[in-house]
């Protein structure tokens, strides 16, 4: 039997959203199904004949890679708890330009699938619809200040703003700094700003002698100093 797991335990972000009252009551309908998916490159194709009726996962745990090449340019986006997306489907009616995806499970991924059935157990509480395409909102937000750093000309500033804005999601507060727990070796770092690994092994160099970062023998690289000007704006504040 699968797994399932109510959508306000999955997140508990959902169940803010609602009223003690309201909150059990979704916790006993609001229930979708669970998958594993483990470390390693994922055929999420593999799947459509099987899930063509899903919609599309919540992340609950774990850490996903989804890289995009078009005319052997590659670029790669993060995808962790909270995200929404759906792997199994390219949309070729929304662009003429064909892209080659893939996927690429960095940490063991559990994922809540968004089937037809959990939109229509979720119906009494309209608010957790709404967060499901806020989630979507949000995540095409983070691309778009992604894809505006990606146009900044030096490798260096692409990297210290990558680094920060992922912090926004993924920093922890230490005395030594902000530190990204991510498993970010240096070609994942290159797909993340656009730029080729030997720029970005140069750049990391003269930002870690600058005293900007620095990186723990675990990989996880630490944030020195205050955040950068260009992202005050979105007033980062990384969890403690």
């Amino acid at each position: 039997m699968p797994e399932l797991v109510s959508l306000v335990d999955a997140d508990p972000d959902f169940g803010e959203l609602l009223a003690p009252a309201a909150l059990e009551e979704a916790r006993r309908h609001a229930t979708a199904r669970v998958v594993l998916v483990p470390p390693g490159d994922w055929d999420s194709a593999a799947g459509r004949t099987r899930l063509h009726h899903v919609h599309g996962f919540l992340v609950v745990d774990g850490l996903i890679v989804r890289t995009v090449e078009v005319f052997g340019r590659r670029c790669a986006e993060l995808i962790g708890p909270g995200d929404i997306a759906r792997p199994w489907r390219w949309d070729g009616e929304g662009s003429h330009v064909h892209a080659e995806i893939g996927w690429t499970v960095l940490e063991p991924a559990r994922l809540v699938l968004i089937d037809g059935d959990l939109v229509t157990r979720i119906a009494p509480w309209p608010q957790l619809g709404v967060e499901l395409f806020t989630r979507g909102i949000r995540r095409a937000h983070h691309l778009g200040v992604a894809l505006a750093i990606a146009h900044h000309q030096r490798v260096d500033e692409r990297l210290i703003l990558t680094l920060w804005h992922l912090a926004e999601r993924y920093g922890r507060v230490h005395p030594d700094g902000i530190v990204v727990p991510l498993p970010l070796v240096h070609n994942r770092l290159a797909l993340l700003v656009g730029a080729y690994r030997p720029s970005v092994t140069a750049a990391l160099g003269s930002l870690t002698r600058r005293g900007e970062i620095t990186r723990r023998s675990n990989g996880d690289w630490v944030l020195l100093g205050p955040q950068p000007e260009q992202l005050r704006v979105h007033s980062l504040v990384p969890r403690r």
